[in-house]
């Protein structure tokens, strides 16, 4: 479903008929208007890792998809009713150097745009609004799904049309991290003054797909701010940084053991030390320590960007007899003990750990631009039955050339050096896992 009808001014499209059809059919049922002339309703895009300006896709319905500039630029999509204040939320994948902006009102222009590259945000990045830049850069990498929630409220005017309150962005979240908050939109000259206005949103260049497009009314008091009381006490990561605390994973454990490691890149990661793995990596802002330092404390940090899960922290080494065998679920057996963590001389960490009685050496670093991280993995002596599990999903798909797509466009991963391994996806009770032969040295990238 790409589009679902939230109140009487709201519209949707089912994926039981095609974009086109829906539209003539029932102009009570859709969100956007024709023209649509550039447009088409596919079931599912992927954007190929090497390959990153192209937009391939299956066929289907529930993602609405401008994939080829080859007959010029797509008509910009309007929808049919006209709006006042309004919560709206969809999501939105770009190929590489896309740009498209989404009309608040016809007229507050809100900038989706790749970014990568760009540790401090501007007012032409990912998620900035007329020019107000956003307040973390948190855009996912080209080929990778993104989510945008926003609570406008419109201009008020009197019954002569002259304006009495501006628009607001009462809130804006990207991926998960809100970027603006409670933010006057000085409306242009060619403003309407009209109270309700349609939603318009147009594609600059490159490659777009859209899905899951909501408008619904807004709820009444949405701008009202919670606050706790206590003064934030935010840790920035403008050199390397590390900083040992308690994690807590969502609907999972906490990890006790956790140590996050910080770049200038403003990409950071999050390690188990118990386990000898990374469980999360996100992209903005570094660690909120309020829970840990304010008052007396509970041992918890909080990711202040927007994180990717791996989920429950896991053993990413294990001893199979097999490749049919499950994954080991903990340490018993394993003779996993740790052995901390070397910093270089740039102050990154290389951590350390024993496991089926061998030594290993687990090295993380930032890739160039902030795109992600290269992980290096080294292993001393018999690896004989030794595989390493690089990601478990409900979905991977083979890319080609060593690289996966993980989830529902949610990150890449690229293996990068494997030895006379190869890697290979096997089915599992809980979804996908992709594993590969351990060897010497084994490095590959996550990409996000």
């Amino acid at each position: 479903m790409i589009l679902r009808k939230s109140f009487s001014k709201s519209v949707a499209f089912t994926a039981q008929a095609t974009l086109l059809s829906c539209l003539i059919a029932n102009a009570q049922t859709h969100v956007f208007t024709t023209p649509t002339k550039g447009w088409e309703s596919v079931g599912k895009v992927t954007v190929p890792l090497s390959k990153q300006q192209t937009i391939t896709t299956s066929p289907g319905d529930g993602v609405l998809v401008h994939a080829s500039e080859r007959k010029g630029r797509p008509e910009d999509l309007v929808t049919a009713s006209a709006y006042g204040d309004i919560e709206l939320a969809f999501d939105y994948l770009l190929a590489e150097g896309a740009e498209a902006t989404l009309y608040l009102h016809g007229i507050y222009p809100v900038t989706l745009a790749d970014s990568r590259g760009v540790a401090t945000p501007t007012a032409l990045t990912n998620g900035a609004v007329a020019d107000y830049p956003p307040r973390q850069q948190v855009g996912r990498a080209p080929g990778l799904w993104q989510r945008l929630h926003i609570q406008f409220r419109a201009p008020r005017f009197d019954s002569q049309g002259h304006q009495t309150a501006p628009a607001r962005l009462l809130r804006a979240t990207l991926n998960g991290v809100t970027i603006h908050e409670d933010v006057q939109l000085q409306a242009p000259e060619r403003a309407n003054g009209e109270a309700e206005a349609p939603v318009r949103f147009a594609v600059s260049r490159g490659a777009v797909a859209l899905k899951d497009f909501t408008i619904n009314e807004l709820p009444e008091l949405t701008d009202r701010r919670e606050r706790n009381g206590a003064d934030p006490i935010l840790v920035a990561a403008q050199v390397n940084t590390t900083l040992r605390s308690f994690m807590d994973i969502p609907d999972g454990p906490r990890v006790v053991h956790a140590i996050s490691v910080g770049h200038p890149e403003q990409v950071h990661y999050t390690y188990d030390l118990d386990k000898g793995n990374l469980f999360q990596v996100w992209r903005g802002g570094f660690l909120d320590a309020t829970p840990m330092w304010n008052n007396r404390g509970n041992g918890t940090s909080r990711v202040l960007g927007s994180p990717i899960h791996f989920g429950v922290p896991n053993l990413v080494v294990g001893k199979l007899e097999g490749t049919e065998d499950r994954w080991p679920t903990d340490t018993a057996g394993t003779g996993y003990k740790p052995n901390g963590y070397v910093l270089d001389a740039q102050d990154l960490p290389t951590f350390r750990y024993r496991i089926y009685n061998q030594q290993v050496e687990d090295a993380i670093r930032p890739l160039p631009n902030g795109e992600g991280f290269t992980r290096t993995l080294t292993i001393t002596g018999n690896t004989d039955g030794l595989y390493l599990r690089l990601a478990m999903a409900p979905t991977i798909v083979d890319q080609g050339k060593g690289v996966f797509l993980i989830g529902d466009n949610a990150w890449y991963l690229k293996v990068d050096e494997s030895g006379k391994g190869k890697p290979f996806i096997r089915d599992q009770q809980d979804g996908k896992e992709l594993l590969v032969p351990v060897t010497r040295a084994i490095r590959y990238s996550i990409i996000f």
